[in-house]
């Protein structure tokens, strides 16, 4: 998979609290970091790892576990696991586990579009915000990793038996409902919720894109904060088109 040489955030400037968080990336080069439980799509990291298996595979996960045990107390414990009740109680720990630690991660979001109708919508305001473009270096953005989502019609299957490598991990947190995949989304995950801060001097922040229609307060805003952090970055502004269902990404003098 190629990694795109731009991402782009689409941002909200309608409350206060929207003009804040806008800010503090434009001035102070800080992006937050998402719980999964605040994403729009409740069934996002919500995936279910089963417990189910046959005889011989939860023998064979007994044994690695508990090497020095006989064969007939690794039989005898293989049976009470096997039991209806012990496999209900298994499979709520070990999913409540899981989504305790998803909890704990952090989750920045991008899409690889800066000119989708939906996004401009949803995510900034109906065409009234913004959408600030990032410069990915070698394939990566902020020093981090960038992963790319999967979209399916169905859940990708998990089993507590599978060895959870890296591979998995990246698509038990990034497989989506085909609904969503107008979004082309792109993620890095970090180990940590809340706010981080990024190098100004790496000029990540390449670009910022002014809604359609936006007020003029609002852009004197966003000129504002370009200023006070002395941002290099390129401003657009995007026009409805006259002639089709689209948008033009322009390119303005500041």
């Amino acid at each position: 998979m190629n990694i795109p040489s731009h991402f782009y955030k689409y941002r909200s400037l309608r409350t206060k609290k929207d003009k804040e968080h806008t800010a503090r990336i434009l001035t102070h080069n800080e992006i937050y970091f998402a719980k999964c439980s605040e994403f729009n799509d409740p069934f996002d990291c919500r995936l279910h790892v089963s417990v189910e298996g046959d005889f011989n595979t939860h023998k064979a996960k007994h044994r690695q576990l508990n090497p020095d045990l006989s064969e007939a107390e690794i039989d005898n414990q293989t049976r009470k696991a096997l039991q209806p009740e012990n496999i209900r109680k298994r499979d709520r720990k070990v999913n409540n586990d899981i989504r305790r630690i998803n909890e704990n991660a952090g989750i920045f979001s991008m899409s690889a579009k800066r000119d989708n109708l939906l996004m401009w919508s949803h995510y900034a305001d109906y065409h009234r915000g913004i959408c600030i473009e990032f410069k990915t270096t070698g394939g990566k953005l902020f020093g981090c990793d960038i992963l790319n989502i999967e979209y399916d019609g169905k859940y990708p299957k998990f089993s507590v038996y599978d060895d959870m490598n890296l591979e998995r991990v990246r698509k038990y947190i990034c497989t989506k409902s085909l609904d969503w995949g107008y979004e082309e989304e792109w993620r890095i995950i970090y180990k940590e919720t809340g706010c981080q801060s990024f190098l100004p001097e790496n000029e990540e922040i390449s670009g910022v894109i002014l809604g359609a229609r936006i007020s003029k307060r609002n852009k004197e805003l966003v000129l504002k904060c370009l200023s006070e952090n002395n941002c290099k970055a390129k401003l657009y502004e995007a026009h409805e088109c006259k002639d089709r269902f689209g948008l033009d990404i322009i390119l303005i003098e500041r």
